[in-house]
């Protein structure tokens, strides 16, 4: 009985990480029309999930999929916590569960890949006190963390776990076998008026990789500093952002380089209305409209593109040998990040907003 407990939390593992790592070019999905009571696949992952992480969840859109000629169901599973809450749209906290096809409409083990975002949560949680603490309030985080342990002399395998917490102390107590990769990119709502508060923020960058180094979490570490012109917090920005990209671009020549940009007019407009708005709102008023932005608008296209003013990006040689390996220059190899001077803040050149 034992081992067959044991072989379908296998299995269910196996197929977890099927779904995370497969390419979408080797897998398809349909409706789920082959006779198998849709409430048995619902219940059987609810009660997965409860046991698993204590908590309701919601599991909807089964269908079924297949990965090199293997059948699975397949279903999109969030906590109903978040239903009624900015979360409940957001990407960044869903994620799928799988149940084995068996013959007979038998129905195998369950994998989720709900740790993965239980992960990533816990290490925000672990990390912002720090990070409101050296740069302000105004601050979202957005991370992607991967647990890695020893499993033979020169390779580490990424193990599935939900307890950041738990992870790092193994880390740390044990850095030659345990090792945890992070991606952590800090937005900051907070433009950078002259050169006086840019060193400042330099300074800010310098003691928060200072403290990442003593939490053991430098070793392999990608982090963005993105500062974000605190405009986007204002009222009227979404409407001003549908006209940016309706808008018919325009060439700017921008420290040498030619690149497109929306209309000058409609670049002052934004920026004298935004700023109009965003004096007269209080910080409360702010920090609430910075919580209402959804993590998977955290990146290039989603608000850095024209937002962004400036931005640190910072690889520790671990991480650069672990991913980027074949890109590594010398500078990288001696770039430590025990002095200021290794603190890089560059300007965006897509930066929208006229002062």
């Amino acid at each position: 009985m034992g081992n067959k407990k044991k072989n379908s939390w296998l299995t269910g593992l196996i197929i977890a990480l099927i779904i995370i790592s497969l390419p979408p070019a080797f897998m398809y999905i349909k409706s789920l029309s082959d006779g198998t009571d849709v409430g048995k696949v619902r219940r059987k992952i609810k009660e997965h999930l409860y046991k698993e992480y204590g908590k309701e969840f919601v599991v909807d859109r089964i269908g079924i999929r297949s990965s090199r000629g293997q059948e699975f169901y397949q279903a999109r599973i969030y906590p109903k916590s978040i239903i009624g809450t900015n979360k409940e749209r957001d990407e960044y906290y869903y994620s799928t569960a799988s149940v084995s096809k068996k013959s007979f409409d038998r129905l195998g083990g369950v994998g989720d890949g709900y740790s993965i975002v239980q992960m990533n949560i816990g290490s925000e949680e672990y990390l912002l006190p720090k990070t409101k603490e050296i740069f302000g309030k105004r601050v979202l985080l957005k991370t992607d963390v991967k647990y890695k342990k020893r499993e033979s002399e020169d390779f580490f395998g990424w193990r599935l776990e939900s307890n950041f917490e738990k992870m790092l102390n193994k880390t740390k107590n044990n850095p030659k076998d345990n090792r945890i990769e992070l991606n952590l990119q800090v937005y900051i709502f907070n433009r950078i008026d002259d050169k006086k508060e840019k060193e400042k923020r330099r300074q800010q960058i310098f003691d928060f990789v200072q403290y990442l180094k003593d939490e053991g979490l430098f070793e392999y570490l990608e982090l963005g500093v993105i500062f974000i012109d605190e405009r986007v917090l204002a009222p009227s920005y979404d409407k001003f952002r549908s006209k940016i990209y309706r808008s018919d671009e325009v060439v700017v020549e921008v420290e040498g380089e030619e690149i497109y940009m929306p209309p000058m007019k409609l670049r002052r407009e934004m920026s004298k209305v935004l700023q109009e708005e965003l004096d007269k709102m209080s910080e409360k008023e702010l920090l609430v409209s910075m919580r209402k932005i959804n993590k998977e608008d955290l990146t290039y296209d989603g608000i850095r593109e024209y937002n962004g003013q400036y931005q640190c990006w910072i690889y520790s040689i671990g991480i650069l040998e672990e991913k980027y390996s074949s890109s590594i220059t010398k500078k990288d190899r001696e770039r430590t990040y025990d002095k200021i001077s290794d603190v890089e803040l560059i300007k965006y050149k897509k930066y929208i907003y006229i002062n």
